[in-house]
């Protein structure tokens, strides 16, 4: 539309500049003849303004002018309308018919393979032991413990104490002074000049592209399949083992314990006491206990002369002859003989009757009972759940990205090689040899003499009678219950299953584009036919002709 208004204003435009233009051309075209003796009527009829504008027509014209050399009317030429066609730009709003493809669900029947489980009765042929109960006769060995007396000889080690003399070799540690060399590195610093290479990080500035995906959200539909659970109840055939008790009766091997009269041989000891005189200057002490007879039978009755050295061998100093009470306890103080009790022994056997007990065996019938159980047959209602598939609608959201390409300055870091001297401190070491003394430990033998109490034992021989006691087998006949499990065949309905492959009907939606023509408004630049008038100048007559600008062409 604003085109339209363009073309239109400009057109108007030229039209009036044309129509200026010309009368601009009359007007020096009339002043012409009207000033000079082209027309007789002079300044006063025709003048410049009479002969200016639309009014030239009339101004020439005039009866003054008429009657002058112009002679016609037309001395200053006429104007006259044309109409013209022009073409103008003009948008037009059309109705055209486009085909556009339109999404549509379409419902479709199809076939697909479902396998089916199939269950079929089948007769089956199986083995069963089944036990069975036999009484069997047999004998079995029975071991009985018998005991017999046996004299024994055995080996008693008695014990006595010893000393002895003896060297040993005893190492002592010896310090002897040693002059040893030894070696030093002896550091010394020195100052070395060199040159080392440095990296140096420089950052230059560089654009990059690069293009990064920019996330949007899109909201779709679609459908989806639900599983819905749906319970059935189906009755179910179940089996139970019922238990139920039983009473038995057997038979059990008891052992009693029988009481048995036996013999055997008894050592005693029917021995008696004595008493024996101490002489005076025997061992019972009287060496240790400075003369004194009856030490040892006063120090609680010491029974050897090494016992009474020991319980009087204390004071034996402070004994002073006899008068020894206060230390050794008390003793006479006179050295009359003495006596002591000494145990006079008198070994006697004798057989002696006691009571033994012995195990027998005896069968005995008992009753016990078992729990047997039978299988019962029950049914029952269960509760069984089932998928069922359903199609809902729902709306989703889906996050889509699209690339856009940007620009970015980046630093990039770049290694610059420098040479640069330094100083650095170097320590080096150099060898100097040096002495000096050390202690050196050595190890020097020496014999040394020892006293030890040595603690020996000799052999002594004794006897002794002892109860042996031994196993003695006897075979006994015995009735024994044997379980023996005897095949038996039997027959048995199973159920087997298979596969079975059917084809099933389903329906599924597809999406579809159809072609749909659809009528839709559309804006057209069209060139539009106008007319448009305009004033034309016609050229003045012949006798007119002398003044030069007289054209209006």
């Amino acid at each position: 539309m604003r085109l339209l208004l363009s073309l239109a204003a400009i057109v108007a435009m030229t039209a009036s500049a044309d129509a200026g233009h010309c009368r601009h051309r009359v007007s020096r075209c009339c002043s012409a003849p009207c000033a000079s003796s082209c027309s007789p009527c002079g300044a006063s009829t025709c003048s410049a303004s009479s002969c200016g504008g639309s009014s030239c027509d009339g101004g020439c014209n005039a009866s003054g002018c008429n009657s002058g050399a112009c002679g016609a009317s037309s001395a200053c030429g006429t104007w006259e309308t044309v109409s013209r066609t022009i073409m103008v730009p003009q948008t037009v709003t059309e109705t055209r018919t486009v085909t556009v493809n339109v999404p549509v669900q379409e419902q479709r029947q199809g076939t697909r393979t479902v396998c089916k489980t199939v269950c079929e009765p089948q007769e089956q042929s199986y083995t069963v032991m089944v036990p069975s109960q036999e009484q069997r006769e047999g004998t079995r060995t029975v071991c009985k413990i018998v005991t017999e007396a046996h004299e024994q000889s055995y080996t008693v080690s008695v014990p006595y104490t010893e000393e002895r003399q003896g060297t040993r070799t005893v190492c002592k540690t010896v310090q002897v002074p040693q002059e040893q060399s030894y070696t030093v590195m002896v550091p010394h610093t020195e100052e070395r000049q060199g040159t080392r290479t440095v990296c140096k990080t420089v950052t230059e500035a560089h654009e990059q592209s690069y293009t990064v995906m920019v996330p949007y959200t899109e909201e779709r539909q679609g459908t989806r399949t639900v599983c819905k659970n749906v319970t059935e109840a189906h009755e179910q055939s179940y089996t139970v083992m019922v238990p139920s008790t039983e009473q038995r009766t057997g038979t059990r091997t008891v052992c009693h314990s029988v009481p048995v009269t036996k013999t055997r041989t008894v050592c005693e000891d029917q021995g008696h006491w004595e008493e024996v005189a101490v002489e005076s200057g025997s061992n019972a002490g009287g060496s240790n206990c400075g003369g004194c007879n009856n030490c040892g039978s006063s120090c609680g009755s010491c029974g050897s002369c090494g016992q009474a050295s020991s319980c009087c061998g204390a004071v034996a100093s402070s004994c002073g002859g006899c008068g020894v009470a206060s230390a050794c306890g008390a003793v006479a103080s006179s050295c009359a003989p003495q006596t002591r009790k000494v145990w006079v022994a008198n070994q006697v056997q004798r057989v002696v009757e006691y009571t033994a007990y012995e195990q027998q065996q005896s069968q005995e019938q008992y009753t016990y009972n078992v729990t047997v159980c039978k299988p019962e047959a029950r049914t029952r209602t269960i509760n069984v759940c089932k998928q069922v598939s359903e199609q809902v609608p729902y709306t989703y959201t889906v996050q889509l990205c699209k690339p856009e390409a940007r620009t970015r300055t980046i630093n990039v870091c770049k290694q610059v090689s420098e040479q640069v001297p330094y100083t650095c401190t170097v320590t080096l070491c150099k060898p100097e040899t040096r002495t000096r003394t050390v202690n050196v430990c050595q190890q020097v033998q020496e014999q040394v003499p020892y006293t030890c109490t040595v603690t020996l034992c000799k052999p002594e021989t004794r006897t002794r009678t002892v109860n042996v006691c031994k196993q003695v087998s006897e075979q006994v006949a015995c009735t024994y219950t044997v379980t023996v499990c005897k095949p038996e065949t039997r027959t048995r309905t199973i159920q087997v299953a298979r596969q079975v492959q059917e084809q099933v009907p389903y329906t599924y939606t597809v999406c579809v584009n159809k072609p749909e023509t659809r009528e839709v408004q559309v804006p057209v630049c069209k060139m539009v036919e106008q007319v448009v008038t305009s004033q034309v100048y016609h050229a003045a007559a012949p006798a007119c002709q002398a003044a030069p600008a007289c054209s209006c062409n």
